[in-house]
């Protein structure tokens, strides 16, 4: 059975093979760090992001495997006289394991981003998407140039 959940610390050592392994997937041969060095440096990378709260991490998990991940950054705005904390969220690092996807789990677990970021009270997410991932965002609501989509969440305050 497949879980959805925010990342713990405990997930981070996972995140970072992850990451290696999208990035890797995205853009072969362009290793630059050693394979090792770069899990311990964006697993710390990743504790971090939790601790201070600017960081969420959606997983998918299977059994003890996370399968599929979307990170969404808190970015807090300028107060205004009227609504002295407002925040917004950047949507990045989407990735599903090859072996998982066309299976929905990506979807589902925008699901679960999207009503966390209603939860949150941000103002509205924003992606600078590949090309082949733009119409899959749009299926959830993100709309514009589709160098850069946003979600609104909610409407601006003034």
């Amino acid at each position: 059975m497949i879980a959805c959940r925010i990342a713990t610390h405990a997930d981070a050592p996972q995140l970072a093979q992850m990451r290696w392994d999208f990035r890797l997937e995205e853009s072969p041969g362009a290793t630059v760090n050693d394979y090792d060095s770069f899990v311990v440096a964006c697993a710390e990378f990743l504790r971090r992001g939790l601790a201070d709260n600017r960081w969420a991490y959606w997983i998918a998990v299977e059994s003890d495997t996370i399968i599929s991940h979307i990170y969404i950054q808190r970015i807090e705005k300028v107060p205004k006289p009227n609504r002295l904390a407002d925040a917004f969220g950047y949507v990045t690092n989407v990735y599903t394991r090859p072996a998982y996807r066309g299976q929905g789990i990506g979807t589902q677990l925008m699901k679960q981003a999207l009503q966390w970021a209603h939860l949150q009270d941000f103002e509205e997410l924003i992606v600078w998407p590949s090309e082949t991932s733009v119409n899959w965002y749009k299926r959830f609501g993100f709309a514009g140039d589709p160098e850069m989509l946003n979600y609104s969440v909610r409407p601006y305050v003034l």
